[in-house]
C-alpha cells in the first residue's frame, strides 16, 4: 500500500507540472504562404472538388488518389518539396500522362482541371524549398531545439524530418500527437498541418510554455481552445487565446505566371480556402473505397466484406470487419503494466483500445499457424471447408438478387442467422450455429452428414483459436517494460516476437471514421496507411 501512494503522489505531481505549464502558455497559430503551394494546392482541389461522383470512376480514381496523397504530403510535411518519399516530380509525370491518355475519352473539363495541376507541380518538384521546415525551424531556435518537438501526424516521415533538420543545422526531437498526450513538457513544441486536426487535449492544457501550429495560410478552419470542463459547476468561457502571427512568407524562385494587363487574377473556380478535412488522411481512407450503405444494394463479389475505419495513434489505420465472428488480436488490462493479449471480435473494438498488427492481414497469419496444428489432415480438412462454401456462393451467383436473395430463402427455411456475404469469404470457417449450418446444407443439397462435416470444421476452427492463442503468448512475453512505458506515452509501440515472426506493431485506436465502407478481404485486420492505396 505504501508503495502504491508514493506511486500516486508521483502521479499527481506530474499532472500539477502540466497544469502549471499549461496556465503560462502562449499558443500561436503560424500562417505560411508560399505563391507555388497556393497554385498547387488550388489547381488539385479545384480538380478534386469538379469530379463530384466520378471519382469513384476507375477513370478517375488513381489519379484522384495520387493528387490527394500529393497535396496532404505538401500542406503536412516540414521537408523539402524534392524530398524521394514525396515524389512529387514523378506525380507530375504521371498525371500528364493520363491527361494524354483521357483526352478524346472523358469529360473536357475534368481534363483541363487535371491538366492545370502539372505546371505547379512540376515546379514544386523542381524548388527543393521547405517553407513549413524554414518556419518551424526559426520558431525552435528562439529556444533550445533540443528540448523542443516537432509533432506530425504521421510516424513514417519521422526520420526524413529528422534528416532535414539536421541539415540546416537544428537537432530536435519529431513525434505524433500522441506523444504530446502523456506527462512529458517541453520548451517548444511545433505542431505542423492543420490546425483543427489537433486533438482537443494538446491547446487546452498543452505541454509547453511556447507552442507554435504551423500551417500553410490555405484553410477555411481555425484553431479553438475547448475549455477542460463543461457545466454550471466551471465556466465554459475560453480564457487563453491563440495569437495569429503575422504570415511567414516563403518566395518561389519561379513565381506563378502573372495574369495579363487589365486582366484580375482569380483562383481556380473561385475556390477561396481550403477544408482541412479534404487533406486529412481519413478522407484518404474514405475515398479509396465505396461507401456501404445497408439500404441499398449489395455488389455479389465474395472478396468484398463491410468495415469501419480506425486511425492509430502512430497515423497508420486499419479496416475492422463489422461482421462479429472475425477476430483481432487486442490488448485488454484493468491497469498498465498488467496486460493480456487475446484475440476479441473486431466489431467490438473501440477508441482507446490496443491493437496488435502487422502489415499482414491477422486471419492469413492464423492459416498458417492452424495448418501447422493440423498437421496431415490441414489439406483434406481445408477442402471440406472451400466446399460448403462453394455450394453457397455457387447459389448467390445463380439467384436473382445475390446474397440477400439467398439470405431471405434461408431464414425462410428456418436459419436463425443468414450471414451469407460473411460465410461465403475466406475468414469463415464455419456459422456459428450448428443449426443454421444444417440448414444451408440442405439448401445447397450438398448430401453430407451434417455431424461429419461440423466436426471436421470444429477442428479447423479450434486449430485457428490455439494459433492465436500461441502467437498471442509469444507476442505478450516479448513486450517489455521499457515498450510498455512508450505505448502509455506514445500510444503506439513496436514488439518483435521470437523466431521468424516479423515486426508488430501494437498501437491505440484515436477515433473510428463515421459509416461502413466496402474493402476486399485482404484490406482486414492489418496495418495500413494511405500509402498503400498506390
Amino acid at each position: 500500500m505504501a508503495e502504491q501512494s508514493e506511486g500516486s503522489v508521483t502521479a499527481l505531481e506530474e499532472i500539477n507540472q502540466v497544469y502549471a505549464c499549461a496556465a503560462e502558455c502562449e499558443i500561436w497559430d503560424q500562417p505560411v504562404e508560399h505563391p507555388t503551394v497556393r497554385a498547387f494546392v488550388f489547381a488539385a482541389t479545384s480538380f478534386l472538388r469538379g469530379l463530384g461522383e466520378a471519382a469513384d470512376s476507375e477513370l478517375w480514381r488513381s489519379s484522384a488518389a495520387l493528387l490527394r496523397r500529393s497535396r496532404r504530403f505538401v500542406c503536412t510535411l516540414p521537408i523539402p518539396f524534392n524530398h524521394p518519399q514525396l515524389n512529387l516530380k514523378t506525380a507530375a509525370i504521371q498525371i500528364e500522362s493520363e491527361v494524354v491518355r483521357l483526352e478524346g475519352i472523358a469529360d473536357p473539363g475534368h481534363i483541363e482541371r487535371m491538366r492545370a495541376v502539372v505546371p505547379s507541380l512540376l515546379r514544386l518538384a523542381a524548388d527543393g524549398g521547405d517553407p513549413l521546415g524554414d518556419c518551424t525551424r526559426e520558431f525552435l531556435t528562439l529556444e533550445d531545439p533540443r528540448e523542443g518537438i516537432v509533432v506530425l501526424s504521421d510516424r513514417r516521415f519521422t526520420n526524413a524530418t529528422i534528416e532535414a533538420m539536421a541539415l540546416n543545422g537544428v537537432e530536435v526531437k519529431i513525434g505524433t500527437h500522441a506523444d504530446l498526450l502523456g506527462n512529458a513538457i517541453y520548451s517548444s513544441v511545433v505542431v505542423v498541418g492543420s490546425p483543427t486536426w489537433i486533438h482537443a487535449g494538446l491547446l487546452n492544457s498543452p505541454r509547453t510554455e511556447n507552442l507554435a501550429l504551423v500551417h500553410y495560410g490555405l484553410f477555411r478552419e481555425e484553431p479553438e481552445v475547448a475549455p477542460l470542463l463543461f457545466g454550471p459547476a466551471s465556466s465554459t468561457c475560453v480564457t487563453r487565446p491563440i495569437r495569429k502571427s503575422s504570415p511567414f512568407r516563403c518566395e518561389a524562385p519561379e513565381a506563378p505566371e502573372a495574369p495579363e494587363e487589365g486582366c484580375q487574377q482569380r483562383e481556380p473556380d473561385a475556390i477561396s480556402l481550403l477544408a482541412a478535412e479534404e487533406c486529412s488522411p481519413s478522407e484518404e481512407i474514405r475515398v479509396s473505397f465505396p461507401r456501404y450503405s445497408s439500404a441499398g444494394g449489395r455488389n455479389n463479389v465474395t472478396d468484398q466484406v463491410e468495415a469501419r475505419a480506425a486511425v492509430l495513434a502512430d497515423g497508420s489505420h486499419v479496416f475492422l470487419p463489422t461482421d462479429f465472428e472475425a477476430r483481432i488480436l487486442s490488448l485488454r488490462s484493468g491497469e498498465f503494466p498488467d496486460v493480456q493479449l487475446v484475440q476479441v471480435a473486431a466489431s467490438s473494438v473501440g477508441r482507446g483500445e490496443y491493437l496488435a498488427l502487422r502489415n499482414r492481414p491477422h486471419h492469413e497469419d492464423l492459416v498458417d499457424r492452424a495448418d501447422a496444428i493440423l498437421g496431415s489432415d490441414a489439406a483434406s480438412l481445408r477442402t471440406t471447408q472451400a466446399e460448403w462454401k462453394r455450394q453457397l456462393w455457387e447459389r448467390t451467383e445463380q439467384h436473382p438478387r445475390g446474397i440477400r436473395g439467398v439470405a431471405d430463402e434461408l431464414r425462410r427455411r428456418g436459419a436463425v442467422t443468414a450471414n451469407v456475404g460473411y460465410w461465403v469469404s475466406d475468414w469463415c470457417i464455419k456459422p456459428r450455429s450448428k443449426a443454421d449450418f444444417a440448414v444451408v446444407l440442405r439448401y445447397v443439397a450438398a448430401g453430407t452428414d451434417v455431424e461429419i462435416v461440423w466436426e471436421q470444421l470444429r477442428r479447423v476452427d479450434s486449430a485457428h483459436r490455439s494459433a492465436g492463442q500461441r502467437y498471442a503468448d509469444d507476442l505478450q512475453r516479448a513486450l517489455t517494460a521499457d515498450e510498455m512505458k512508450r505505448l502509455v506515452a506514445a500510444g503506439w509501440c513496436a514488439v518483435r516476437p521470437t523466431g521468424a515472426d516479423s515486426e508488430t506493431l501494437v498501437a491505440r485506436i484515436d477515433y473510428l471514421l463515421p459509416g461502413s465502407l466496402q474493402v476486399p478481404l485482404n484490406a482486414l485486420c492489418r496495418l495500413r496507411t494511405t500509402e498503400d492505396f498506390q
